[in-house]
């Protein structure tokens, strides 16, 4: 197990002249990590350099949801989990700087509440571009047996797409139910939505990545 001796309290008892005890050798054992006995590490472990190589999210501390308010207007914090506004109404919301993210941060969105019609609840941060192939799934307006059913997907290019523009459209949603969920790689902010109908489907979901 693991000792709380610090380095500089383990170095003290091996200057020269020192007789180090079979505790003190215990303590020196125990403070390093072994290949064998710790293939699992417990408790929190915090990396100052980063992560080389690392895959899939990394620990979000979200432990609750957050409701937005009515005309939110400011940038998400990281590994938060929104609902977005009740009213349904539009809203601007930046996301954390590139800059001073972390591998597996995430922010999720999810709508409790239809979009309103022709409103648009925009995320995104100018010259600050989604990764390459994040996507939004969205219905298609398919009529028939297929009403509500068919999807169609919005892919971010790298290069351009800095925005992400989720605007209600009567009977295509987005509607309540759907989710978007934005981890960042430790590069570039990724995207991955999927729209609901609120009603029919009859008609396309417009949302859509865009440079504006």
């Amino acid at each position: 197990m693991a000792t709380d001796s610090t380095r500089a309290t383990l170095k003290a008892h091996f200057n020269t002249g020192d007789q180090p005890t079979e505790a003190n050798f215990t303590d020196l054992v125990d403070s390093t990590v072994n290949i064998t006995d710790d293939s699992v590490i417990n408790g929190s472990v915090s990396f100052a350099g980063g992560v080389a190589g690392i895959t899939g999210v990394v620990a979000p501390t979200i432990t609750s949801k957050t409701q937005m308010a009515n005309g939110f207007a400011a940038e998400l914090v990281k590994n938060t989990h929104y609902l977005t506004p009740i009213d349904g109404a539009a809203f601007t919301a930046t996301l954390p700087a590139q800059g001073s993210s972390t591998v597996g941060d995430t922010i999720i969105l999810e709508w409790h509440t239809v979009i309103n019609t022709t409103a648009v609840q925009k995320v995104g941060t100018s010259g600050e571009y989604f990764m390459v192939g994040s996507t939004i799934y969205r219905t298609t307006g398919a009529t028939g047996a297929a009403t509500g059913l068919i999807k169609s997907v919005d892919v971010a290019d790298g290069v351009a797409d800095d925005f992400v523009n989720f605007t209600g459209l009567t009977n295509s949603g987005p509607g309540i139910g759907s989710m978007a969920i934005i981890t960042f790689n430790g590069a570039t902010w990724r995207m991955e939505a999927n729209l609901t109908s609120s009603g029919t489907g009859i008609a396309a979901n417009l949302s859509e990545f865009a440079t504006a």
